[in-house]
């Protein structure tokens, strides 16, 4: 970055971020440095290692470009000290697609939640991540697992929202290992309680619906047009600036701990 420029630093050779660094020029420009910059890890491959380097490198702050799973041993064997701001961008769950629906559910956590995805083999632990990520945001804190079944193909799981204090809120799991050469697969959650809220993802076809309905009617939640790089970047550059470290990184940690309690079974 040239000292002319007003941006903070970008460190990335994805080709979405280099765009969204285009389209955010007058509070980011692209560096070839990665000490005090906003780093990009690819989610690809080991991303946890990738993103210690570029801490020790002088990152300013991190963002993980949406992670595939890791062997738990790559988690375990450098943990993550913390003093700098990671953002995860997560395309299934988009953090303004949560607050849309949080927001519609007027204030009250979901009674029950069912989540059902699907994708091919490679890529059913990511979907199942953020499902489970979509009902812990629905029902408003942690799930623990009570029990799960398994075929070849698929499972099934039963979750609740533990100490909650209206009482456990039970959330239900289909995960189905299907066909196909997309890893992104598809991913519906409903909602249900005072207010129903439907969620459908569908990253390959490029679709992000949410749906609430009440007793005024059903709302459909106005399209995102924000590619979710381009919000990740946003967010990195305010955490940057501000200092906050966020809640990311221990959401997917969570999220991926819960799935692999699922799939252990």
């Amino acid at each position: 970055m040239s000292s002319a420029s007003p941006g903070i630093g970008i460190f990335t050779v994805l080709p979405s971020y280099l765009a969204a660094v285009a389209e955010l020029a007058v509070s980011a420009a692209l560096t070839r440095d990665v000490s005090g910059a906003v780093a990009v890890v690819p989610g690809s491959g080991d991303w946890w290692q990738g993103m210690l380097d570029t801490r020790a490198r002088g990152a300013a702050a991190v963002v993980i470009a949406d992670p595939a799973a890791l062997p738990q041993k790559g988690l375990g064997a450098y943990p993550w000290p913390g003093d700098i701001p990671v953002i995860v961008e997560r395309p299934r769950l988009r953090p303004d697609v949560v607050a849309d629906a949080v927001r519609a559910g007027r204030g009250r956590p979901a009674r029950i939640v069912t989540v059902e995805c699907a994708a091919p083999a490679t890529g059913l632990e990511a979907v199942i991540r953020d499902g489970l990520g979509w009902a812990r945001s629905l029902v408003r804190g942690p799930l623990t697992l009570q029990v799960c079944s398994a075929t070849a193909h698929a499972r099934i799981a039963l979750l609740d929202s533990g100490g909650s204090a209206g009482g456990a809120i039970p959330v239900t799991l289909g995960a189905t290992a299907a066909a196909g050469l997309h890893a992104d697969g598809l991913l519906q959650v409903l909602a249900l309680g005072e207010v129903r809220t439907e969620v459908t993802v569908d990253q390959q076809a490029g679709l992000t619906r949410l749906e609430t309905s009440t007793e005024d009617g059903t709302l459909r939640a106005p399209e995102r047009y924000e590619s979710s790089a381009r919000l990740a970047l946003r967010r990195a550059i305010e955490a940057q600036s501000s200092g906050q470290p966020g809640t990311d990184l221990d959401e997917l940690l969570e999220d991926m701990s819960l799935t692999r309690a699922v799939l252990a079974t």
